[in-house]
């Protein structure tokens, strides 16, 4: 195999590694201390796996996320970036996590609003609307096109 072949390979196999670590690690416990929850894929309700607004810190780890207050990303929601939270009370969110996933450039919309360390930011979902995602009823029903499912907004 060439050399330039071989480095191809190791270079794409890096960038497929990385994408595919993105988790997230919710505390019980302000300081990363209690039971812990691990997550790398998206969990709409944190209760049907016995974690429902508990998390009181979170370590962000390859990818942003979004989390939310109510499931199904309903509720407030807060994108948290990549690093650690030592106490989500900050943020309003301390026991308030109801359900989660991973942020893509789709969710990372905002209103401006910075926490002040540069990491969370925090929006308002039904202020936001984007005609190509969405396909809107005048009921508070939005048909979400890239998740091919019914939601309410």
């Amino acid at each position: 195999m060439s050399k330039l072949l071989r480095n191809l390979l190791l270079a794409a196999g890096v960038v497929v590694a990385g994408q595919a670590a993105a988790q997230v690690t919710l505390f019980d416990q302000p300081g990363f201390h209690g039971q812990s929850f691990v997550a790398d894929r998206t969990v709409q309700n944190l209760d049907r796996l016995g974690y429902n607004d508990r998390a009181a810190s979170a370590v962000v780890r390859g990818g942003a996320w979004e989390v939310c207050t109510d499931a199904r990303f309903e509720g407030r929601c807060v994108v948290l970036r990549p690093g650690d939270y030592p106490s989500l009370a900050s943020l309003g969110l301390e026991g308030n996590i109801s359900s989660m996933r991973e942020a893509t450039q789709q969710y990372s919309y905002d209103r401006g609003y910075n926490n002040g360390n540069g990491y969370a930011r925090d929006y308002d979902r039904r202020a936001y609307r984007d005609d190509n995602r969405y396909e809107y009823r005048g009921d508070g029903w939005r048909y979400d096109r890239s998740e091919n499912r019914w939601e309410r907004y």
